[in-house]
């Protein structure tokens, strides 16, 4: 195996592979990234001296797409975890609530988004967390609930310079 065999697999099947993509996920640049994920996958497969064929990408393929609706829920599980927090810094001006957690997210130190990720974004345990960063469970609940209150306060000072903004 080698470049030829990839090169011609690629050529063979780029554009089956894209169409099932679209056809499963929610735009072409999904679809693209989706594709790219799967010849990535291939190539290195290749490059093992393993087989190519059809049948292989599309099992390939059903894996990176459901990895794709699985990263997608829990974006939903995340709003749906933060909606307390949000639910008094819903954007008046129509501003769209994810971007506003991004922005106030990206004002936390890392240690702070990093829990909240880990435990929304990623759903894990507070013993998983623990274990990843080498923390003990009573640690990590209580950097939790502080990086939850840095959150709100950033979400907060989002709300302030909102109303400055619009009202000013």
């Amino acid at each position: 195996m080698g470049a030829e065999s990839f090169t011609a697999i690629y050529k063979q099947y780029y554009r089956l592979i894209l169409t099932v993509a679209e056809q499963r996920l929610q735009g072409r640049s999904d679809a693209e990234d989706v594709t790219a994920e799967v010849f990535r996958i291939a190539w290195n497969h290749d490059a093992s001296g393993n087989e190519l064929s059809l049948p292989w990408l599309y099992q390939v393929l059903r894996n990176v797409i459901g990895n794709e609706y699985r990263r997608t829920a829990r974006s939903g599980q995340l709003l749906q975890h933060m909606a307390p927090l949000l639910s008094a810094h819903a954007p008046e001006s129509g501003s769209d609530v994810v971007i506003d957690i991004r922005r106030a997210m990206n004002q936390l130190a890392p240690d702070d988004r990093e829990v909240l990720y880990m435990t929304y974004w990623e759903d894990l345990s507070g013993q998983e967390i623990a274990s990843i960063l080498d923390w003990n469970p009573v640690t990590v609940r209580v950097r939790l609930m502080r990086a939850r209150r840095k959150l709100k306060a950033a979400l907060d000072r989002l709300e302030a310079t909102r109303k400055v903004v619009t009202d000013g």
